[in-house]
């Protein structure tokens, strides 16, 4: 399957899976609906905007490809070397994400992980303590305290200060 396709694919799946989950949100009890709504209401216009995004840079690549010579153009196999670097350390840091969350809990483990990543990339220290900021103040703020969601505590956390 090429590039194009299994884009065309993800992006049209992510359609689907949100606005379904924003028809069931609907029809959920006003607090129940609160999450499920608002997130597949952001969702949704992203996934239009990056499905919309991709088609026009898939259509300026491919007139690209036709004016040039054919030298410079990437073929599918030289992108996939990239592509499997790319998905195996999206996955390292994702399953980091989840042992810090489970390990220290969410208010303490998210943030710090964003604060890694961040400085990590080459972010100003400033800028990447400000965003981890954000994060814990949208987790507590938002979900602990505005939509009442309990956020699981960590396991080392509970071991040393009590639960």
């Amino acid at each position: 399957m090429s590039l194009s396709v299994s884009r065309t694919f993800l992006g049209l799946s992510l359609l689907a899976l949100f606005t379904y989950t924003l028809v069931a949100g609907l029809e959920m009890p006003f607090r129940a609906s609160m999450l499920p709504v608002l997130a597949s209401g952001l969702a949704l216009p992203l996934t239009l905007l990056a499905i919309y995004i991709e088609r026009k840079t898939d259509y300026e690549k491919k007139n690209q490809a036709d004016d040039s010579s054919g030298d410079l153009a990437v073929s599918e196999s030289e992108v996939s070397t990239d592509a499997f670097r790319r998905v195996r350390y999206f996955f390292i840091w994702f399953a980091c994400l989840i042992a810090s969350a489970h390990l220290l809990g969410f208010l303490i483990g998210l943030p710090l992980m964003v604060l890694i990543y961040l400085l990590g990339h080459g972010e100003p220290p400033k800028l990447s303590i400000f965003l981890s900021l954000m994060v814990l103040a949208i987790l507590y703020g938002g979900f602990q305290k505005g939509l009442v969601l309990p956020l699981p505590e960590g396991v080392l956390t509970m071991i040393l200060f009590g639960g």
